[in-house]
């Protein structure tokens, strides 16, 4: 490492520059310990951009800099020019994004980078200067900036991602499900398939189908989409009624009850609506009491519909209660009934309501037994 002489001060950005590879060594022998569950990369891999935000940091130290500046690079929010391409620190985060490594193991690395500077900064000797506290700050913030740059971009890579996997789900895998369903329904009715026989067959289908609509709308709601509505005016009476015989086709055994008072028409998502009310009922068949009631109510208040789901059984866990829409939250029902199931269900159904501008509740208790109460408006 350069050692300046007393009389001879040294800059921060001068530093950056002339003792790179030491700085770059020692934050390889710490990058190269951050756990991680992506791909193994080598020495080259592991500092890929390092020296270019070391560079690009030394450079910015060496250009004037503005009150204003100052604080919008500490907030991470430093203006750039819009023709310039990527910056380093947005090229390192793809490139982590594409190893596999989680977005705190990449921040890691620049508080590593940062503590090496600072460290082998300070055991320089002699005069590093009368603006040594400014030098240092300026460097914090142009780390704090890199990081921001950074999380950004692995940000939208993320989003990205999750949008290639919402399209291939909606397209790739429902088209070849509604093939296998057609094609079913044809044998069946040419005669070339008994029904019996096509029935686990149409069901798996079925199945899977209802898996990829959860796991698009899942995906959808993670990357802070907002969940498509079509509304339409309607009655919400009738479909509930052709939702409660579907469900009684589905479960012959179930004790289905259905009951309605005022006027219930509206503007709603009708598909959306039926997922709800259908998720809703499911839900009550596998958990509640073998042979007990289940009660679809509908109502009117106002200007808005409010309706309730209730079945009786062991109740829902009151520690439950309060996390039982978060997304794969499973409970010890789920996990004795329901070992195969994903955990997204009531979090869907409280993103249709959400997407309503209503409201979903649960209340659950040994005495009255478990009701989920849905209030929604009649107009958007």
């Amino acid at each position: 490492m350069t050692t300046p002489s007393p009389d001879a001060p040294k800059r921060l950005s001068t530093f950056l520059r002339s003792d790179a590879a030491e700085i770059l060594r020692e934050w390889d022998e710490f990058a190269s310990t951050v756990a991680h569950t992506g791909k193994a990369l080598d020495r080259a891999a592991l500092r890929d951009h390092a020296a270019q935000i070391l560079h690009a940091i030394a450079t910015d130290l060496e250009h004037p800099q503005s009150a204003g500046a100052r604080v919008a690079k500490g907030k991470g929010d430093a203006p750039r020019d819009p023709g310039a391409g990527d910056t380093a620190a947005e090229t390192h985060a793809e490139t982590r994004v594409i190893a596999g490594f989680a977005i705190d193991a990449m921040i890691t690395e620049y508080r590593a980078l940062r503590a090496s500077v600072l460290r082998l900064w300070a055991r320089i000797r002699g005069e590093r200067g009368p603006d040594e506290l400014e030098q240092l700050t300026r460097f914090n913030e142009a780390i704090d900036q890199a990081i921001t740059e950074s999380v950004g971009r692995y940000c939208e890579q993320l989003d990205r991602a999750s949008n290639v996997f919402v399209a291939v789900l909606g397209h790739d895998i429902r088209n070849p499900l509604n093939t296998i369903l057609l094609s079913v329904e044809h044998l069946v009715r040419s005669g070339q398939l008994r029904e019996p026989a096509a029935r686990p067959i149409v069901n798996g289908a079925k199945r899977i189908q209802r898996l990829v609509e959860l796991m698009v709308d899942f995906s959808r709601a993670q990357a802070a989409q907002p969940m498509p509505l079509t509304r339409t005016p309607g009655n919400m009476e009738q479909q509930f009624h052709n939702i409660v015989d579907e469900a009684r086709a589905r479960h012959p055994g179930a004790q289905l009850k259905f009951r309605s008072a005022g006027e219930l028409d509206g503007n709603w998502d009708e598909g959306r609506m039926g997922q709800l009310v259908s998720n809703l009922l499911e839900n009550a068949i596998l958990y509640g009491a073998a042979g007990g009631e289940i009660t679809l109510a509908m109502w009117q208040t106002g200007d808005r519909v409010g309706f309730s789901v209730h079945n009786e059984g062991r109740p829902i866990a009151r520690e439950e209660q309060s996390r039982i829409f978060d997304a794969a939250h499973r409970g010890r029902a789920d996990q004795e009934r329901a070992p195969e199931g994903l955990g997204l269900g009531l979090y869907i159904c409280r993103e249709i309501v959400r997407a309503h501008n209503g409201s979903i509740k649960v209340q659950s208790d040994w005495e009255t037994g478990t009701t989920f109460t849905v209030d929604l408006p009649r107009n958007a």
